[in-house]
């Protein structure tokens, strides 16, 4: 299997485990939207809390140039380091989420 492949299956296991987590609400729902197609990969919370609609993406994966981008992390989990463990160069993980100029001082890939 080629790494595109790896980092998708990857990114796509990560997502399945984190979706496992229930919200709080029962008319809140995990959706994964896995678009292998662009590459784009998300955890979205949709539904209702009370009168409240809650939609927002909770983790935003993308695959651009070969390397994983962390575009959105709203949990506490430290998604740079669960893809380290599966195997994942440092240099291959882009944090979208950091603005260009500090992505240098995060000790993993700049673009």
């Amino acid at each position: 299997m080629d790494r595109l492949e790896i980092y998708r299956q990857h990114i796509q296991n990560l997502l399945t485990k984190h979706s496992q987590s229930k919200p709080n609400h029962e008319e809140i729902e995990n959706q994964l939207l896995l678009d292998t197609a662009h590459d784009h990969y998300q955890l979205m919370r949709i539904g209702w809390n009370g009168l409240n609609r809650v939609y927002h993406s909770v983790i935003h994966f993308d695959i651009k140039n070969g390397k994983i981008w962390i575009q959105q992390n709203m949990t506490d989990v430290d998604l740079a380091q669960e893809l380290l463990e599966m195997g994942v160069p440092k240099e291959d993980i882009v944090f979208g989420l950091q603005p260009p100029y500090k992505r240098p001082y995060t000790g993993y890939g700049v673009a």
